[in-house]
């Protein structure tokens, strides 16, 4: 009986790694991913499901994420997260987080944001850089990046933080989830060398009344810089940048809930997004 305890013990143990390895899979994660999005669930909180995830394997898995996805839509650019100190701390992470922008996601304003596409639609003031040139090889410098920017535009993003947990939500999930990327709307395009992208400020006005501000060096102190780091990683992750598509470097002031209403975002130099959430 021992013996045959014993075994029963062993063969459980073996089928409890053999599911670990599967679950493991980049292309199975993102599948619980897409499957959550199709039938409009809240996002999966999938350190919970294989707590050994670490941040190489959020990347594999937000990579076979957005090649599945790609069977429906395209790529159009890419973003940075959480570029403060105190997100990356929150989160258990040391640096900021890169994902994917897509096609469907991209409004041009004066535009209409659905909110039942959201589990929690939240805003973002940003700045976008437009690229110039296909990439496929790492940047020595930010004059080499300006080289092949041609614009500038305003940027309001608009995340979806409506995670089944937050309570348990981890960098490593934020990462995997495509850093919750959904929509974003673009303003117009000016000439990248007639701005200092640093010194652009922003506010943002909900029905009327001024809600939020923030700044171009809110973003890890440098704008270009961040477009630098931005543009390296997201080659670093086998992704290549083509001409028209845009990278935006992350929030200028905090992240703020998007409630219903008519929203204006005047960029001053970079001139105004309008915008409304229903």
């Amino acid at each position: 009986m021992k013996v045959i305890k014993k075994a029963s013990v062993l063969v459980l143990g073996i089928w409890w790694l053999l599911f670990q390895a599967v679950l493991a899979d980049d292309a199975q994660f993102a599948k619980i991913l897409l499957k959550a999005e199709a039938q409009g669930e809240p996002i999966p909180v999938l350190s919970l499901l294989y707590p050994k995830m670490d941040v190489a394997l959020a990347y594999g898995i937000q990579k076979a994420y957005v090649e599945q996805k790609q069977a429906t839509t395209k790529i159009v650019g890419f973003k940075a997260g959480l570029t403060s100190d105190a997100g990356q701390k929150r989160f258990g992470l040391t640096a900021p987080v890169t994902g994917v922008l897509f096609g469907s996601g991209r409004l041009t304003g004066p535009a209409v944001v659905d909110s039942t596409r959201f589990g929690r639609a939240m805003i973002e003031t940003e700045i976008g850089f437009v690229m110039g040139q296909r990439l496929t090889l790492p940047l020595a410098d930010v004059a080499e990046l300006k080289a092949c920017v041609i614009a500038l535009m305003p940027v309001i993003e608009l995340p979806d933080l409506g995670f089944a947990r937050m309570e348990d939500l981890k960098g490593v999930d934020i990462i995997a989830a495509n850093v919750s990327a959904r929509n974003f709307v673009v303003g117009s395009q000016h000439p990248q060398d007639q701005i200092d992208p640093d010194k652009v400020v922003v506010t943002l006005s909900l029905d009327g009344e001024t809600i939020h501000g923030g700044k171009g060096s809110d973003v890890l102190g440098n704008q270009w810089e961040t477009a630098f780091w931005l543009v390296n990683q997201t080659l670093a992750q086998g992704w290549s940048l083509e001409p028209g598509q845009v990278i935006i470097t992350g929030a200028m002031g905090p992240m703020i809930p998007g409630k219903p209403g008519k929203y204006v975002a005047d960029y001053g130099v970079l001139g105004n997004i309008f915008f409304e959430i229903r």
